[in-house]
């Protein structure tokens, strides 16, 4: 009896599972990967920006009731009747 070579397997069996386990924790090592870096490095390049999620949405929040911004879903959203984009000034 020959031995079955590995590129024969390949074509007669798929774990889906494992395939869709291994697609999460790669996405999940993805968010992690992202936080860390704004973690890490996130207050060098920008660093009047608030760094952790808490200061991140009082903040926005302060902005959304300072320009009395309505808060709207995706349901809401019109997107034929944006308005034109403010020119920033940028800090070097």
């Amino acid at each position: 009896m020959s031995p079955i070579g590995r590129h024969q397997c390949d074509q007669t069996e798929h774990n889906y599972v494992a395939e869709a386990f291994n697609w999460e924790q790669r996405v999940k090592g993805e968010n992690d990967a992202a936080r860390e870096w704004s973690k890490n490095w996130g207050s060098l390049f920008a660093p009047d920006e608030p760094t952790s999620y808490k200061e991140r949405i009082s903040d926005l929040k302060r902005k959304m009731t300072k320009e009395k911004l309505p808060v709207q879903s995706n349901y809401q959203m019109s997107y034929t009747k944006a308005k034109a984009y403010r020119k920033l000034e940028r800090k070097i």
